[in-house]
């Protein structure tokens, strides 16, 4: 008589499969339980007989992990993943989700709330500046200075955003806030945890200060173009990611100069991008249009 208990795959992979089916459809998910079941109950039972070879039950456990990629497949088409990805939604996602991270790679912003208690502390009665008014002097510097190199950057680039709606300026805000928010707090943590582990005070200084204080500037900076640059090309109506872009006109040409086209994939609308210097122009599109995206993402 058969052993059940060495017949059952491990918890680990059960698991796995477990957390999988949840983001299987519903009306899919009882066959697709009971194929990925049936597979991990017979890999396990060739691990029994000893016919696997190498580490059986690593090899279960990477045949479980699969089932995570197909349960993901068959819940997200690549063209809704797509069309999700080039979403506001992605962004706001992806930037809590480096928050996140970053809190628990960092133990809370150990860094940047050491900073902020220097800052809130009294100072002291002499008046030479120490070293804890010298790294927050650096540190408010930096960031000041690449907000500004932003600003330059933003104004010499001319971005015309036009006058859109309350949702298209409110996603232009929170994009912009996560992004002076992200990139510094980036800056202090990292900076911090590299000096820590520099035996070399010229180094440390040269390095982990001058340098990449440097590069932080640049990168904040190009940072708060890139948010102003997205969002020139997002439609102000869904805020999707333009797609579709077409250039037309030529560089030898006054009457037809050289612009690219982008279409809203949801029909809302069209803009055109002069390559030299005019503001944007957007057009919205009538209610046909939209039939015949909809009717080309069914297809």
């Amino acid at each position: 008589m058969p052993d059940h208990g060495r017949l059952r795959a491990p918890v680990v992979c059960r698991g796995l499969i477990g957390v999988a089916g949840r983001l299987v459809p519903r009306r899919l998910r009882s066959e697709w339980r009971a194929r990925w079941d049936s597979g991990v109950r017979d890999w396990w039972i060739l691990a029994q007989r000893g016919e696997l070879l190498g580490d059986a039950r690593a090899q279960i456990v990477r045949h479980c992990w699969r089932a995570l990629g197909d349960a993901f497949w068959l819940r997200f088409s690549r063209k809704q993943l797509g069309h999700w990805v080039r979403g506001p939604a992605f962004l706001l996602v992806a930037a809590a989700v480096v928050l996140l991270l970053t809190a628990v790679l960092t133990r809370g912003f150990v860094a940047t709330r050491g900073l902020v208690e220097m800052a809130r502390a009294p100072l002291p009665q002499a008046g030479s500046l120490g070293g804890r008014e010298d790294a927050l002097v650096a540190h408010t510097f930096a960031i000041v200075f690449g907000l500004a190199i932003g600003i330059v950057l933003v104004a010499v680039g001319r971005l015309s955003l036009g006058r859109y709606g309350w949702r298209y300026w409110s996603f232009l805000v929170l994009k912009t806030i996560a992004v002076m928010v992200i990139v510094p707090l980036l800056w202090i943590e990292t900076g911090t945890a590299m000096r820590a582990h520099m035996a070399s005070a010229p180094l440390r200084v040269l390095v982990g200060g001058l340098l990449f204080t440097l590069i932080f500037m640049a990168a904040f900076g190009c940072a708060l173009l890139w948010s102003f640059a997205d969002q020139r090309r997002r439609c102000p109506v869904c805020l999707q990611r333009l797609a579709m872009p077409v250039t037309i006109g030529s560089w030898a040409s006054v009457f037809e100069p050289v612009t690219t086209e982008l279409l809203c994939e949801e029909g809302h609308g069209s803009l055109c991008v002069p390559e030299t210097g005019e503001p944007d122009r957007w057009t919205p599109l009538d209610a046909s249009w939209r039939e015949l995206f909809d009717s080309k993402r069914d297809h």
